[in-house]
């Protein structure tokens, strides 16, 4: 089970483990937001409801710098190649350095893009000037923050849809 943690605006700052949640709850840096009912946490002398949403009560200072990895150059280009621009899922997608790096380039916001393992293949080592394969988009560092990007799964409670940012297109 996990818990949505919230700063104390009750802004979404990540999932935690059910056990980080009762440590944060118990040492007192954190309230119960809302409970899953039908879970009980036991120790030897207490019982205690399973938080499922968490609220900060110290101000949260959060790294506001997207850091580099393969979700988020994904989500970035909205799990698209960049080369013939269809969707895919994460398991069928690769990392392509645009100026490959055999060839002097650098692993950055600026020089990795989205790319499906067919058009990766097939670029190669290649400039895109030599291989005749541009990205769609120009590769930037992502303007939104990594606190709004939560990879949730089925087993996530709906409730938390409560204080998510959710795009239209995708509920």
């Amino acid at each position: 089970m996990r818990t949505l943690l919230l700063d104390c605006t009750y802004f979404p700052i990540k999932v935690v483990s059910w056990q980080r949640a009762m440590i944060l709850w118990l040492t007192g840096r954190a309230e119960v937001v809302d409970v899953y009912e039908e879970i009980d946490i036991h120790s030897p002398r207490m019982e205690f409801k399973l938080p499922k949403v968490l609220r900060l009560l110290a101000r949260h200072r959060s790294n506001r710098q997207v850091r580099l990895t393969r979700f988020h150059v994904f989500n970035r280009d909205n799990f698209t190649c960049q080369y013939c621009t269809h969707q895919f899922s994460m398991k069928e997608l690769t990392l392509d350095h645009i100026v490959p790096l055999s060839r002097g380039g650098k692993t950055t916001w600026s020089n990795v893009v989205t790319a499906c393992q067919k058009c990766n293949g097939k670029k190669g080592n290649l400039l895109p000037v030599e291989a005749h394969m541009h990205p769609k988009n120009r590769p930037t560092v992502p303007k939104w923050t990594p606190q709004l990007v939560f990879r949730l799964t089925d087993d996530d409670p709906l409730e938390w849809r409560d204080y998510l940012i959710w795009d239209t297109d995708l509920v």
